[in-house]
């Protein structure tokens, strides 16, 4: 019943839907679904076949109102907690209206049980400040296709550059990262919308690329890095991955991770957190940056303390070199 139900859903959309796209929608076979089909003609639902096109709901049928389980109104509630603090004030405004409407639409019994469960599951809260306060204007451009100006902090130059963008896509992972076509650098970029100092949309509107048009292109090469973990550290560096994380190999008295990124300062906060447990297999490169910044470490915390200052202290360090160091890479990252 459920997947008729989904096959209901489909066929009334506005254009006709193949019995192959409904069979990949509901992950079965595409005899099936004509037998689906035919069981929903039989139930008195007006399907119309068209040749060559497929299959859609004759103009004018309505559905009956659909109830949601407890399971679906839990997830969309869940799910309503959750965009508040990732997204903009209108999206915050429509996320609040949606599990509204969501709760509106729910039965007494149904309604109780909701409550019941979300007693027993929640989403801690978080009023922490949408990532980037220019989030709305890309968000804008991304939907109206229209040319974005930014003002640029690039993590691997530590440049800022103005740029025209041709936006496409507009995803979230631990931050809001737009895709799309940088006229600067006249390729592919996916750029932090943590990192943008300015925005503005212009009036020029553009033609969307093919997603092949706006694939990342990165001028340095990848390089791979084998980091050893010792077996008491494994668990938790699994649980805490790094990006471009590869596989992670076995090996004595634990496990090896391997990673592939372009920029090996981005691997140093991760490396560190484990202290001791962890060791630097290859590059050479890596391992050389990691002694400099353990003894730039030792020589802050040496004992007896200097007296000479915090300043004194903080120019006779690596950690005011730039983003090659540790601090910059966390703040960077954050």
């Amino acid at each position: 019943m459920d997947r008729r139900l989904l096959i209901l859903m489909r066929l009334r959309e506005e254009r006709a839907v193949t019995a192959h796209e409904l069979a990949e929608a509901c992950e079965c076979s595409v005899r099936t679904i004509y037998r689906d089909i035919d069981a929903l003609c039989a139930a008195g639902v007006p399907v119309a076949a068209m040749a060559g096109e497929g299959y859609r709901v004759v103009a004018g049928y309505r559905l009956p109102p659909i109830a949601f389980t407890v399971e679906e109104a839990t997830q969309l509630l869940l799910g309503a907690e959750l965009a508040p603090p990732l997204g903009t004030a209108d999206q915050r405004t429509a996320a609040r209206s949606g599990a509204a409407k969501v709760e509106a639409a729910l039965d007494d019994a149904t309604r109780l049980e909701v409550e019941r469960w979300r007693e027993r599951i929640s989403v801690a809260s978080d009023e922490r400040e949408a990532p980037s306060p220019w989030l709305p204007d890309v968000l804008r451009s991304v939907l109206d296709d229209r040319v974005l100006r930014i003002r640029y902090h690039a993590f691997g130059s530590d440049e800022v550059t103005e740029r025209e963008v041709e936006p496409y896509h507009l995803f979230y992972g631990e931050d809001w990262y737009l895709v799309g076509y940088c006229r600067l650098r006249q390729g592919g970029r996916v750029f932090r919308t943590s990192r943008i100092q300015h925005a503005e949309v212009l009036p020029e509107r553009v033609e969307r690329r093919a997603t092949s048009m706006v694939r990342q292109e990165r001028d340095e090469p990848v390089i791979e890095v084998r980091v050893w973990i010792d077996a008491r550290a494994v668990p938790w560096a699994r649980g805490q991955t790094v990006w471009g994380f590869v596989r992670e190999e076995p090996a004595e008295s634990g496990s090896v991770f391997v990673v592939r990124t372009p920029d090996l300062r981005q691997l140093l906060p991760w490396i560190l957190r484990w202290g001791g447990a962890a060791r630097v297999l290859s590059p050479p490169d890596l391992v050389e940056r990691l002694r400099e910044e353990v003894e730039a470490m030792s020589r802050v915390y040496q004992w007896p303390p200097r007296t000479a200052g915090a300043a004194s202290i903080a120019t006779d360090t690596p950690l005011s070199r730039g983003p090659s160091t540790v601090a910059s890479t966390v703040a960077e990252m954050q």
